[in-house]
């Protein structure tokens, strides 16, 4: 009886530790489980991030660097626009178009990508926000989405001007051997100060953050009004930057459209 009873509690230790058994085994197949869809989330997470990285690195070729920095923070920026006192540069090369012509379309595309990026450097490196190309002509502003003030916004204008002529006079040399370029590289810039509506303007479709008004309508005008090789500014920001450079007071300009 007494050994009967005792396989009896044998069988049920021996039937408890089996148990026991599957359940680890069970629980430890559920921790290798857990494990591998951690690692499959961890994987996808870092195949995601690469591809955002991927579409961020992209996006800042087509945008300023400081529309993208906007763009990916948590900062709301499609509300629309406002009026805000900017720096407005625009700059084009003189006789482009007649220098395009003489020039092969692999030539004249390496020197519009060399002097573009160029140019580039220069105004991130005073804080410009570039707006937009055309053709060989430049248009950056100061003063948004970043401002150190209207004084010191036209101040940085003024010295990366100063810069890129600097760069075009001492690459000359370089850009003749280099591009074939037919003639002397020379430019015009036109600077003006003013307030602007800035922001987001288009559709839903596409928008496109820029600055519209008069006041950049003068900028315009008064770098095509430039001489070669010359800044032509206006007062309202010779003001700001009068102790930065000196000038020569031109005669008055009929700007149509323009009171």
């Amino acid at each position: 009886m007494a050994d009967t009873e005792e396989l009896q509690t044998l069988k049920k230790e021996n039937s408890k530790l089996k148990l026991e058994a599957r359940l680890r085994k069970s629980l430890s197949l559920e921790l290798e489980r857990q494990k591998g869809i951690v690692q499959t989330a961890k994987e996808e997470a870092e195949k995601q991030q690469k591809l955002l990285q991927k579409a961020s690195d992209r996006l800042s070729k087509y945008l300023s660097p400081q529309i993208c920095e906007q763009i990916f923070s948590d900062v709301e920026f499609d509300k629309g626009s406002g009026r805000k006192k900017l720096t407005i540069f625009f700059s084009d090369i003189v006789s482009f178009t007649s220098i395009s012509e003489a020039m092969e379309a692999e030539e004249l595309s390496g020197f519009l990508n060399f002097y573009l990026t160029s140019m580039c450097e220069i105004a991130l490196k005073y804080g410009g926000t570039i707006d937009k190309f055309i053709g060989d002509s430049i248009m950056i502003f100061f003063g948004d989405p970043q401002t150190r003030g209207p004084e010191q916004d036209a101040i940085s204008c003024c010295k990366m001007a100063l810069e890129m002529l600097t760069f075009v006079e001492s690459n000359e040399d370089l850009i003749k051997e280099k591009f074939n370029f037919p003639e002397k590289l020379e430019i015009r810039i036109g600077i003006h100060s003013g307030m602007c509506s800035v922001g987001n303007f288009g559709s839903d479709q596409r928008l496109s953050y820029t600055i519209i008004g008069g006041e950049v309508n003068i900028a315009q005008m008064l770098e095509a009004a430039a001489p070669s090789d010359g800044i032509l500014m206006s007062y309202e920001s010779y003001a700001h930057a009068q102790d930065l450079v000196e000038v020569e007071e031109l005669n008055s300009i009929t700007m149509k459209g323009i009171n």
